[in-house]
């Protein structure tokens, strides 16, 4: 797996930290202690430490994926953990959390993946940018290749398209044109630079220019923010 396809794998990774904090939540609950039975009205007790450091982590993983302004992130933090770290507070944070873990695997937050995908796009075109401005257009033109190939694979995946396990480039481009994602000029110039990128990456140097190379990283960068951003 190449760079940017581990970067791009950011669901898997959201979803693993989710579940381990689930486990973690599941853990303090675990340390439950009863209040002395002449007491009445008073909520069991767990571990301070834990859920102290368990609702630190987990309000840093919610505000980073869903944002401080989401109703994840508010419904948790109103949770009165910090003052009580008493039982019931906390058991009602970690269904908090499992309905986040929920409503992202069930692809309910669909903007933040956009998001987070335009942002790693982004990244990447930065640094063919920053290639290209140093005269490296043949490294310049695998990542834009590459970050186009996953752009389109994405696209297809939003447009619920059949594919292939691990498509090329060529077969992803097909799908879309003829399921009228884009027209057949886009397709066409798709593949153009599909061809400069598979040139580049087996050392035909003379089969492209540098200009051709910065009309690549314009033309992609226009194309996934029309179609991704």
């Amino acid at each position: 797996m190449n760079s940017l396809e581990e970067d791009l794998n950011v669901d898997e990774k959201v979803t693993i930290r989710l579940r381990e904090l689930i486990e973690r939540g599941e853990a303090v609950l675990a340390t439950r202690r009863d209040p002395p039975r002449n007491t009445i009205g008073f909520d069991a007790f767990v571990d301070s430490q834990l859920a102290y450091q368990w609702f630190t982590s987990v309000q840093n993983v919610l505000s980073r994926v869903f944002g401080a302004d989401s109703e994840h992130y508010k419904n948790f933090s109103s949770q009165p953990i910090r003052q009580g770290l008493t039982y019931a507070p906390t058991r009602r944070a970690l269904g908090v959390l499992q309905a986040a873990l929920e409503d992202y695997e069930q692809g309910y937050l669909f903007n933040l993946r956009e998001l987070i995908e335009a942002e790693v796009f982004s990244d990447f075109l930065d640094q063919s940018e920053t290639l290209i401005s140093a005269g490296y257009y043949a490294p310049a033109a695998v990542v834009i290749g590459s970050v186009l190939e996953d752009s389109l694979r994405r696209l297809a995946e939003r447009a619920e398209l059949e594919l292939p396990d691990k498509p090329k480039l060529d077969r992803v481009n097909s799908v879309l044109a003829k399921a009228g994602v884009y027209p057949k000029l886009t397709q066409k110039r798709i593949t153009a630079f599909a061809d400069i990128r598979n040139s580049a990456a087996h050392g035909e140097w003379d089969a492209f220019g540098g200009e051709d190379v910065k009309d690549m990283h314009a033309w992609v960068s226009r194309f996934i923010e029309q179609h991704l951003a």
